[in-house]
């Protein structure tokens, strides 16, 4: 038969007994002597950091970008207002769409495709920022440094832009899916990315 020991000295107790003898300490009945240790603590895997990702997805840079078209939409609008005014009287004299309605037309889209440009590459490349992005907190830095972006990195995003932007972004949003960076095809050609401010 096997004796009963303290747990906590290792001494013989007797049958029953509910504390030991030698030091005092509670006895565990026969057969559920209490573990050595107490209970493991959780241990999290060996790649995880305990840092969240900094880069930013597709959610909060749609957001971004519904804030800015918002923005460059006025801006533009209000911009080539007079050029399409110009358009729908020209018409509206010939009854027919002449030539200087379409050259208003071709005007009025190439002040809209100035101000796109020029919104996202001024305030990305000074400020690392466009109003839809400051206005969530993020901002476009260096893949390879985190330093803030020229103009040049900038132009690069934008012009690629055109691609990204393609189905609603569905273009861009597959690429930021696919990076472990989160980037779209102009942070991947340009070397940026986007994270929290």
């Amino acid at each position: 038969m096997e004796e009963n020991r303290c747990a906590q000295c290792g001494t013989a107790t007797s049958p029953g007994a509910k504390y030991c003898e030698s030091c005092g300490a509670p006895v565990a009945p026969q057969g559920m002597q209490p573990p050595a240790e107490g209970p493991t603590a959780y241990q999290a895997p060996a790649y995880y950091t305990g840092v969240p990702t900094p880069y930013r997805g597709v959610a909060i840079r749609f957001v971004a970008i519904l804030i800015d078209y918002f923005i460059i939409g006025i801006i533009a609008g209000l911009l080539a207002l007079p050029f399409l005014a110009a358009a729908v009287a020209a018409t509206a004299v010939s009854e027919n769409v002449s030539t200087i309605a379409w050259g208003s037309i071709a005007l009025a889209s190439l002040i809209g495709f100035a101000i796109w440009f020029l919104y996202f590459t001024l305030l990305e490349g000074h400020y690392g920022q466009t109003i839809g992005k400051m206005a969530l907190n993020i901002k476009v830095v260096r893949e390879t440094d985190g330093m803030p972006i020229d103009y040049g990195e900038a132009a690069v995003r934008t012009v690629l832009r055109i691609i990204d932007g393609l189905f609603d972004y569905l273009i861009g949003a597959i690429f930021i899916w696919t990076s472990d960076k989160e980037q779209r095809l102009g942070d991947r050609v340009a070397h940026t990315v986007v994270v929290s401010k």
